[in-house]
């Protein structure tokens, strides 16, 4: 919905050339308005495509921008998960070295 008066805006920059153009060369009144209507029908037209191709484009960033963040998130859940396999190793051996020690002295 942001992207709503794209086609209204282009539209009425479009009107406005037209009818500052047809002033400074002096068309006649039927021809200025017939050529402004074409123009903002015309306008109307280039600028709703205007909108559809800019939401597009607007929904592929966040699409984008949403994967890569579940990626992190997944790189960062494997990372913890890598640490403590590593720390539950090395408690592991820890105790292995102390019942080592211990047998070794009984």
């Amino acid at each position: 919905m942001k992207y709503r008066y794209i086609p209204a805006f282009v539209m009425l920059l479009a009107g406005l050339v037209c009818c500052i153009l047809s002033v400074v060369q002096g068309w006649p009144v039927m021809t200025s308005l017939i050529t402004l209507v074409i123009v903002l029908l015309l306008f109307y037209i280039i600028g709703q495509i205007a909108a559809q191709i800019v939401g597009k484009v607007q929904a592929e960033h966040l699409a984008m921008e949403e994967a890569e963040r579940k990626r992190l998130e997944a790189e960062e859940q494997a990372r913890i998960e890598r640490e403590a396999a590593e720390k539950e190793k090395e408690e592991e051996k820890q105790r292995a070295e102390e019942d080592e020690k211990l047998g070794d002295q009984n």
